[in-house]
């Protein structure tokens, strides 16, 4: 017996040989995982003076983003539509892996400069070492979509 495989919008979780939809179970498990974090915001006093009101609108809140994961977390991507059969071979993957190889120079660079800085400025001037951190990070992402956003506009 040949196994036809079809997409559909919001795909299918795989569970042995037996396909579910998906939502069938990122909407149950969403709704427990929001009402979950919205009780640990009450019990940590994080909902407010009105425990009722701010449970519920955590509930709310955190409902959606909570399905969303379960969703991505249990759907198999080989049944939504849509969706690229080998998505590290294609093209975007392949400018995003150039992008990230040639930013190590310049990490290393920005590493170096913020141990520069920490090192020459005393201790008692306002250099945070959070704050050159911060920059570094900086510095590494802006050059990723930088070089990705180069690559993508020469091919």
């Amino acid at each position: 017996m040949s196994e036809v495989k079809t997409r559909t919008k919001w795909g299918r979780a795989k569970f042995g040989n037996r396909q579910i939809p998906a939502m069938r179970i990122a909407i149950p498990c969403g709704l427990v995982l929001g009402t979950i974090l919205s009780l640990v915001a009450v019990w940590n006093g994080i909902a407010g003076p009105n425990k009722s009101l701010g449970g519920t609108v955590f509930a709310v809140c955190l409902t959606i983003p909570a399905t969303m994961l379960v969703w991505a977390l249990v759907v198999d991507r080989s049944s939504l539509q849509g969706a690229v059969d080998l998505p590290e071979q294609s093209i975007e993957s392949q400018w995003y892996q150039q992008a990230a190889a040639g930013t190590q120079i310049d990490v290393i660079l920005a590493a170096i400069l913020g141990v520069l800085a920490l090192s020459i400025f005393p201790s008692g001037n306002n250099a945070d070492p959070k704050l050159i951190l911060g920059g570094v990070i900086a510095i590494s992402i802006a050059s990723v979509a930088i070089r990705y956003q180069l690559l993508r506009r020469k091919t």
